[in-house]
């Protein structure tokens, strides 16, 4: 049908347009912090593209429910300010094709979310947690910051570079301040340098021209060598993934969070399920709210629809956050808001029916 098309065009060219924007907006946002982190040197350069491409998952949890709901709120709204909507209905087209529109739109969503919040959230979470770690224990020699001293994690050395140009460095600076192994403090000075990597993995850097001073004030051997070539290699430590430590809710799938009867799994199973059922409920109960007199103003169709949608979505990041501290059931209280809205988005549909209206004036009428 031509006017199905119609409708579902321009509803999905709406909320295309809106999810890009939303997506631009926690996209710069998520872009500050990690710049953040990089500057004061607590993730490597390297990581800043796959944690931004790997943090969409947390972005789209309400990012994909609100598109579709403000995309059916403009687009329908549109048409009923332009009169397009009373045109069609005039011409004998019934609104119940504005359900079938939703709910083909609906489908949509909804499979990116359950895909979102079945798979690609949490392996999203645990693939950040295993990059961020790795490069704790794994420092890049590549990520190294000009003009500041930085602490090496085991803190037992401390590291200047006076320019970094790619894997060239100049002015290096490196003191072993806490020696293990019976070794002796020591200071290695060297004009230039470079980093690289072997074919196992291995990082080497390799200072050219170097003076390393060994020994303290107190000791009698005190000693300096000169270095034509000074390499040192650093090998990669593995990452424990094993570790139930470092497992999150998060990070687990919908199956074993049912299993796990702890107050933070049963909080985040509640809320994968209320993102996922959000995606129908709200766009069921947007339609009667995008009805609007061409006389009527924008804000006075917009506003209650976004009060309910804020409410909604406050209320179930509040269970979770009670219910992972054990305060609350979020059983419980998943069903009573979910239920609530469902029977509110009943009544704004049936509100304009012949029944309901014949009713409303049998009561007027008493």
């Amino acid at each position: 049908m031509i006017i199905r098309r119609y409708l579902v065009k321009e509803t999905l060219k709406t909320q295309g347009a809106i999810l890009f924007i939303l997506l631009l907006i926690f996209f710069s946002q998520k872009l500050i912090r990690i710049l953040s982190s990089a500057i004061e040197g607590n993730i490597p350069r390297d990581l800043i593209m796959p944690l931004l491409v790997l943090g969409v998952s947390n972005m789209a949890d309400l990012i994909l429910p609100l598109s579709l709901f403000l995309g059916v709120l403009v687009t329908f709204g549109r048409l009923y300010s332009d009169s397009e909507m009373v045109a069609m209905h005039a011409c004998g087209v019934k609104k119940n094709l504005n359900y079938q529109v939703v709910f083909f739109l609906c489908i949509f969503t909804c499979a990116l979310t359950t895909i979102n919040c079945l798979w690609f959230g949490p392996w999203s979470s645990l693939k950040q947690d295993q990059l961020v770690e790795n490069a704790k224990i794994n420092p890049s020699l590549a990520g190294l910051l000009a003009g500041q001293f930085q602490q090496t994690p085991d803190g037992n050395s401390v590291i200047y570079i006076g320019d970094v140009d790619k894997n060239n460095l100049e002015n290096v600076f490196i003191a072993k301040i806490n020696p293990t192994n019976n070794q002796r403090p020591s200071i290695i000075i060297a004009n230039k340098g470079k980093t690289g990597n072997d074919a196992e993995g291995n990082q080497i850097i390799t200072l050219e021209d170097a003076n390393r001073y060994e020994g303290t004030a107190q000791l009698k051997d005190f000693r300096i060598s000169n270095f034509h070539n000074y390499m040192g290699i650093i090998k990669p430590k593995e990452l424990d993934s094993n570790s139930d430590e470092k497992i999150d809710v998060q990070q687990l799938s919908l199956t074993d969070l049912y299993k796990t009867k702890t107050p933070k799994a049963e909080a985040e199973f509640y809320w994968r399920l209320t993102l996922i059922i959000s995606v129908p409920l709200m766009a069921f109960l947007v339609i009667p709210l995008s009805v609007s007199n061409p006389r009527q103003g924008r804000l006075a169709q917009i506003l209650p629809a976004l009060l309910l949608y804020l409410v909604y979505f406050l209320l179930a990041s509040s269970i979770k956050a009670n219910a992972g501290k054990g305060r609350l059931d979020p059983a419980l209280w998943f069903y009573i808001i979910n239920l609530g809205y469902f029977i509110l988005a009943i009544i704004l549909n049936c509100w304009d029916n012949l029944f309901m209206r014949k009713l409303r004036l049998k009561y007027i009428a008493s």
